[in-house]
């Protein structure tokens, strides 16, 4: 979490961090939000960051608020460790809703 602050202060007004098994973290001026990871099978992790960034950035262009684009991506990427390869992991909208369902 330092690491984040310290990336924020150099201007950067939020910083996001993916923690792997334990989830992720966004530092923001205001705040600092701790998503916990979720339980997954995990096959092979190649693309999660990918997926991560991917699905954060799909919900903030749609307009979700922080927290919810946050618990999202997480259940993106705990969807794509379950899978082989990068690509052929990548969740759809449907996957990610009945993982959150779930949590």
């Amino acid at each position: 979490m330092a690491a984040c602050e310290t990336l924020r202060r150099r201007g950067a007004r939020t910083v996001v961090a993916t923690l792997g098994a334990r989830g992720a973290v966004a530092v923001t001026a205001e705040d600092v939000l701790v998503v916990p990871g979720l339980k997954a099978k995990v096959v092979d992790t190649t693309g999660a960051g990918d997926c991560f960034v991917g699905a954060l950035a799909a919900r903030l262009a749609r307009g979700a608020e922080l927290p919810v684009a946050l618990h999202y991506a997480n259940a993106a990427a705990a969807c794509s460790v379950e899978r082989l390869g990068a690509a052929p992991s990548m969740p759809g909208r449907r996957e990610v809703a009945a993982r959150l369902a779930r949590a």
